[in-house]
């Protein structure tokens, strides 16, 4: 992706991460801090990371931040629109940890502890930009955690 679109993009970008199932949302910040022509960073995560990682004993990092897997990690998945696995409300706290971390995880400048606020409705102002986390309901019994990272306020159109 970076040597196909990033590395040739003329101008900004903006991603936005809809849906993006276990260590993809991990691969999504990761893309936003590594690349500064990456204006605008908008994620919805999905699904917590598989249990896979928790029993290797996996470690995290995401910018300067890490976690263990096994904190977020949870046996689960959907087939189409069919959900097998743990009762989805036993999974809140769990994925509400997870948002936790990926919002931790984003860098907008090199401050390390930008923000030690677990809590929805955070917004992290910084001399190069702004991350924030929220929480929007927009679907029934769905996650509604949304995340940002924003790097555009520091440019004039």
């Amino acid at each position: 992706m970076k040597k196909h679109i990033i590395d040739k993009a003329k101008g900004q970008i903006i991603i936005l991460a809809v849906h993006l199932c276990g260590t993809l949302s991990i691969k999504a910040v990761d893309i936003f801090n590594k690349n500064e022509n990456v204006k605008l960073f908008a994620l919805k995560p999905c699904c917590l990371p598989r249990m896979l990682y928790a029993r290797r004993g996996d470690v995290f990092r995401i910018g300067h931040h890490e976690f263990d897997a096994k904190d977020v990690c949870s046996n689960g998945s959907f087939n189409k629109k069919d959900w097998t696995g743990p009762p989805r409300w036993h999974l809140e706290p769990k994925f509400n940890l997870w948002a936790d971390n990926l919002f931790k995880g984003i860098l907008i400048d090199d401050n390390v502890n930008q923000s030690s606020n677990d809590q929805c409705g955070v917004l992290v102002p910084s001399k190069s930009g702004l991350k924030a986390k929220n929480e929007i309901s927009i679907q029934v019994d769905g996650v509604k955690q949304f995340i940002k990272g924003d790097r555009s306020i520091i440019e004039s159109y």
